[in-house]
């Protein structure tokens, strides 16, 4: 009997210790990310050529548009068990056939919300950067940019197929695209 009053001791000491550092590294993954905002933020704010109060507004502007697109990719954590795609459809009964489509379409569904949130997000935003930025800048702002490996692509013959929106990738820190901060569609 001690021994097993001990071990839950031990078990319940244990977990409130992990639950306290998962709970650390949360809070030092949003320092990072909030660091890496400001950073991005700073950067485009010289390549804009920003200075004082427009500089201030838009690293503001900035913050909080980032912030708001990383928002909508917390369904993410969420997602449903898809199954194993490796399993020939063949050997499924009609029931876990008929349940894997129905995972599917809700998938699908999820997505399309989340880039529908994105989209507004964006609108949103775009009115608020139009008020210290050029239309010019505004546009190079929200739109994805390309990423290294894109470049690459276009050297080995791949080109643009199979991308939406002419081969641009999703969006970074610096775009939003529907792959934006985060995300990844």
């Amino acid at each position: 009997m001690k021994k097993t009053i001990i071990l839950a001791v031990l078990a319940l000491m244990s977990s409130t210790v992990i639950c306290a550092q998962q709970r650390m590294s949360a809070e030092e993954r949003e320092a990072a990310m909030a660091e890496r905002i400001k950073s991005v933020a700073d950067r485009m704010a010289s390549d804009f050529k920003l200075k004082d109060d427009a500089k201030k507004t838009f690293i503001e502007t900035y913050t909080a548009y980032q912030k708001e697109m990383f928002a909508t990719n917390q369904f993410q954590g969420q997602r449903t068990e898809q199954g194993n795609r490796g399993e020939d459809s063949k050997e499924l009964s009609a029931e876990d056939a008929q349940a894997r489509i129905k995972q599917n379409f809700e998938r699908q569904e999820q997505q399309i919300a989340t880039m529908q949130k994105r989209l507004e997000v964006q609108k949103k935003y775009a009115e608020e950067f139009a008020k210290t930025l050029t239309p010019q800048q505004v546009l190079r702002l929200l739109t994805p940019q390309r990423n290294q490996q894109g470049g690459r692509d276009q050297q080995r013959g791949q080109g643009n197929r199979g991308n939406f929106g002419g081969g641009q990738r999703g969006g970074g820190f610096g775009g939003g695209g529907f792959g934006g901060p985060g995300g990844g569609f």
